[in-house]
């Protein structure tokens, strides 16, 4: 997700019924998108299934480039 969609996320909060007639204070709304963007930009995995945890950790791997990545490194000679 992105700053841009939090921003149209807050938006909407103004286009509601109960509160399409108030006046938006924009620096508000903005600050309230930033700690939006930075909630759910950071994966839930307390709350995550297996897969996803596994799904996570996959992902970090390959971006990190530490796939191929041991633990312990036994010479068997």
């Amino acid at each position: 997700m992105s700053i841009e969609w939090a921003r149209q996320k807050v938006a909407v909060a103004w286009c509601q019924p109960k509160t399409e007639n108030k006046e938006m204070d924009v620096d508000l709304a903005e600050e309230f998108a930033k700690i939006l963007d930075k909630e759910t930009s950071v994966p839930l995995l307390g709350n995550a299934t297996t897969g996803e945890l596994l799904t996570e950790l996959t992902a970090r791997a390959e971006v990190g480039g530490y796939i191929d990545y041991k633990t312990v490194n036994i010479d068997k000679d």
